[in-house]
């Protein structure tokens, strides 16, 4: 068999593992870093563990017997063609990406009326205190939230204790006249009236109760 009967090797050349584009590796297997590696060491790289090179050539030997020059040359030229339009293909990718990112960010400084990225980046920081602040806010509400549920409980606590301990109705009603003013002032100027002796109903009675005994004994006297 010649290279006439089978012309295509170059085209048998396949990118086999793409990931190791950027992962370089020396002859022994050793990682080597990108930027400290030169043209034949990636080269080497690219076409003995990115494609199917090596494969390709081994599997020629096995039909023929033999690898001719101008074979392994095609081999080296399709392995070559496949890495650069690899790269191609991220390069366009990349470029594609940042022309769109371009435009967004365009789009974004139209809108906020800036015409400078440190402009806009000030704008992005203002923005950033203020979701900070509605953060807070919503944290506040939540713990009012929990505050008014737990007053809510207590308060109907209360009012079955009052109940079972057997408290009159009247103090009952006053305490529950309490819970439902919504008026600070009024509520504070209402437990005053119930719990201080110096204006509490039950001192009234009291003190009624005194100025009766009293009459009866004048008139007596």
């Amino acid at each position: 068999m010649n290279d006439k009967d089978n012309p295509k090797i170059r085209d048998e050349v396949q990118l086999t593992q793409p990931e190791q584009l950027y992962q370089i590796k020396d002859k022994e297997g050793n990682i080597i870093d990108l930027e400290q590696a030169n043209g034949r060491e990636l080269f080497n790289h690219y076409r003995h563990n990115v494609t199917n090179y090596d494969q390709v050539l081994d599997n020629r030997r096995n039909q023929q017997g033999y690898l001719t020059g101008r074979q392994e040359k095609e081999a080296v030229i399709g392995a070559a063609e496949q890495v650069l339009e690899q790269y191609r293909d991220e390069h366009i990718k990349v470029i594609k990406d940042s022309q769109k990112k371009g435009f967004l960010i365009k789009e974004w400084f139209a809108k906020v009326g800036v015409g400078t990225a440190s402009a806009f980046a000030n704008i992005l920081d203002s923005w950033s205190e203020k979701i900070k602040e509605v953060a807070k806010l919503q944290d506040s509400q939540r713990a009012l939230q929990t505050w008014n549920d737990t007053y809510r409980v207590q308060r109907e606590l209360v009012k079955k204790l009052l109940k079972d301990e057997g408290i009159s109705e009247e103090v009952i009603k006053k305490v529950n006249k309490i819970y439902s003013t919504r008026s600070v002032n009024k509520a504070v100027e209402l437990g005053t009236k119930l719990f201080d002796l110096e204006k509490s109903e039950i001192l009234k009675v009291v003190k009624s109760a005194i100025r009766y005994a009293k009459l009866n004994e004048e008139n007596e006297s």
